[in-house]
């Protein structure tokens, strides 16, 4: 029988600075976790993961190159009003929460 592990394998480092013991919104969470990127960007990937998606799957489904869905993820290319409305009707969501 192996001896109880002290520390967990994996460390998620977002979590590393953390304040702890200290109430906190769930916007105010996120904002620590994910820095500056735009919520936009978070769902876009939080949908994609709900949804069993890579970013090559998805590309194709919405006719654009991965490289492209993985800068969306990352706020670094806006999605455009065109693929925001191609994304809410694979997600069945508003098109809004992309712009």
């Amino acid at each position: 029988m192996q001896a109880p592990m002290k520390r967990p394998h994996t460390r998620y480092e977002a979590f590393e600075n953390i304040e702890k013991d200290i109430p906190m919104s769930a916007d105010e969470m996120i904002k620590q976790i994910c820095g500056n990127i735009p919520e936009w960007a978070i769902a876009l990937k939080g949908l994609r993961y709900r949804e069993g998606l890579t970013q090559v799957e998805l590309g194709k489904m919405l006719g654009i190159e991965q490289t492209n869905i993985s800068k969306m993820e990352r706020g670094k290319r806006s999605i455009g009003k065109a693929i925001a409305k191609r994304l809410s009707e694979l997600f069945d969501i508003d098109y809004r929460l992309f712009l």
